[in-house]
């Protein structure tokens, strides 16, 4: 009885470890299951091409991580096959700010491709889904990603970003192009949220440019004292312009004229 249960336990322990064996597949990886190649470390999402013209495309996407894990490089990665990894057309975005977004250029037109964003960490790359999107043919405009340029509708909703400012400060910024009254914007800069900017007014668009008109301006420092910031006075209004560089489902990425910051944006409503 005793040999049959070292037996049993023998066969019982060889089962378990082989199935603890680590998975190299989040290195490279190819296909997701619902969205994001997920790993015990790092999830990344490919947003929907965007500003597809014959020749050049807007793409980008986010990495969730998990644990201390640091990411050294962030981008896309596109091919004429699908699934396309780094070894093959890559842009990077040049920062690891997320989300991001990058503009992929000397396309064919009229040229079916695919699309994935990655993010490495310094060892290994991680992928997110494979999406597909056509280029125009010479002088068209593009399909099969959502490439509308009618921005007046596509940016209605709310949007926000954090930066980083200098001796650990932080802002979070926030827009809301009112849905039920097109035309009415909100717009908040909190600085640690505890003080800072917040604006009502009204804004207009007329192809990639938006212009706002602040009439309705609250400024106060962390004393809650009446102020100035990053351009904006207490009680006076403000012109502000815009200038968008894309646009998705998920992602607004544009350029405020106060101090020329480009702006990446993500969807909260």
């Amino acid at each position: 009885m005793s040999k049959k249960m070292n037996f049993f336990g023998m066969m019982l322990l060889a089962l378990c470890l082989a199935g603890c064996t680590k998975s190299n597949e989040g290195n490279n990886s190819g296909n997701n299951n619902g969205g994001g190649t997920t790993t015990n470390k790092v999830r990344v999402t490919t947003y929907t091409p965007a500003d597809i013209t014959s020749t050049s495309a807007s793409c980008g996407g986010d990495a969730i991580v998990e644990g201390n894990v640091v990411l050294y490089e962030l981008g896309v990665c596109w091919d004429t096959s699908s699934n396309p990894t780094v070894s093959g057309n890559k842009q990077s975005t040049g920062s690891c700010g997320q989300p991001y977004v990058c503009t992929i250029s000397n396309l064919s037109p009229g040229t079916s491709y695919h699309v994935r964003a990655f993010a490495y960490d310094g060892t290994n790359y991680y992928y997110g889904e494979d999406k597909n999107f056509t280029t125009a043919s010479s002088g068209g405009g593009g399909g099969g990603g959502g490439g509308s340029t009618n921005y007046d509708e596509k940016i209605l909703g709310g949007w926000s970003c954090d930066l980083n400012l200098s001796g650990n400060n932080f802002v979070y910024i926030t827009y809301y192009f009112d849905r039920n009254q097109p035309g009415k914007l909100d717009y908040q800069y909190s600085i640690n949220n505890e003080y800072g900017i917040h604006a009502k007014g009204t804004y207009t668009v007329s192809g990639t440019t938006i212009t706002a008109t602040y009439n309705n301006v609250s400024v106060h420092d962390v004393n809650w004292n009446p102020t100035t910031i990053n351009g904006f006075t207490d009680g006076q209004s403000k012109t502000v312009t815009y200038t968008i560089q894309s646009c998705t489902d998920n992602m607004l990425v544009m350029i405020e004229s106060i101090e020329g910051k480009t702006l990446t944006l993500e969807r909260y409503n």
